[in-house]
């Protein structure tokens, strides 16, 4: 027969208040039902746990031989309540995040400290760079990537969605030029016409360029190709050609340059993607990242 926790946890009450009566007390439950359980539990044994004695009880040597057994259970339950506890106030926990260099850089890493502040006891793991073609998204918890993932590759319990927009400007040094002319835009035919600084094939907003060159009818130009953010920074400060950046990275940063809107009037924009679990898989550290960045605005 099997032997059901319940029935452990009533003996171990019983035994160590010395009664039926005693224990039913402690359990606040009806003495019957108290004795119910008892008897399930002996039945399941095969032989008695315990020997009326005067208003009391004695443990039989199978009774004293369970008592250890159940103490050890109700330290496991127990221990199972306070981590049930801790992770309800989020003081323990884990948070796995996937982003690119540029968004992980200058979108996320303020909202991470904040929300490191409010829940230090919540385990952060961050991986930035490209998101290799065979990650599995289904080991992280948030993936932030600068472009739309075919939803053929989200596992079923994954969601995409536009997480922010931002606008993309030329860079260049201070002393340019168009900067001394006091310029504020800059079409394509005339971008094209300069060297340029490209960020690495996979770099979001290299491809976002390209594809707005593309629609534009015109053909990109490859005169320098460098790895990373400070590359690109150095490369254009030193006047080796105009590169591309995201304004909002431009704002939080003190770069020695200058930028240039491009695609005038309206700009060119690219937006952000959020991969995420659907509401009923997400753990209660996802949600309170996700209610963090909402509140971020």
């Amino acid at each position: 027969m099997k032997i059901h926790a319940e029935a452990l946890l009533t003996f171990l009450a019983v035994a160590e208040a010395n009664g039926v009566g005693a224990g039913a007390q402690v359990l606040r439950r009806s003495q019957p039902a108290v004795s119910e359980r008892l008897r399930a539990l002996q039945a399941a044994v095969g032989e008695p746990l315990y020997q009326r004695a005067g208003r009391g009880i004695r443990l039989t040597a199978a009774g004293e031989s369970l008592l250890p057994c159940a103490r050890r259970l109700r330290e496991s339950l127990d221990a199972v309540e306070n981590w049930s506890a801790r992770r309800h106030a989020l003081q323990e926990g884990s948070l796995r995040i996937a982003a690119s260099n540029t968004v992980a850089n200058y979108f996320l890493m303020e909202h991470l400290a904040r929300f490191r502040g409010r829940y230090p006891g919540v385990q952060l793991q961050l991986k930035t760079g490209p998101l290799a073609d065979n990650l599995p998204l289904s080991t992280w918890d948030l993936l932030f990537t600068e472009e739309q993932i075919g939803i053929d590759s989200l596992p079923q319990h994954m969601e995409q969605a536009a997480w922010r927009e931002d606008e993309l400007v030329a860079i260049l040094p201070r002393g340019h030029p168009w900067v001394r002319e006091g310029r504020r835009w800059a079409r394509w035919d005339e971008v094209l016409a300069e060297p340029i600084v490209w960020r690495e094939a996979h770099s979001g907003i290299r491809r976002r360029v390209e594809a707005a060159i593309a629609h534009a009818g015109l053909r990109a130009r490859y005169s320098v190709e460098v790895t990373g953010v400070e590359a690109l920074r150095d490369a254009v400060a030193a006047g080796l050609g105009i590169g591309f950046a995201s304004v909002e990275a431009l704002d939080k940063v003190c770069w020695p340059l200058a930028s240039l809107r491009l695609e005038p009037p309206g700009g060119l924009f690219w937006t952000l993607y959020l991969i995420r679990p659907r509401v009923d898989f997400q753990s209660r550290a996802v949600r309170a990242f996700l209610e963090l960045l909402a509140t971020a605005g």
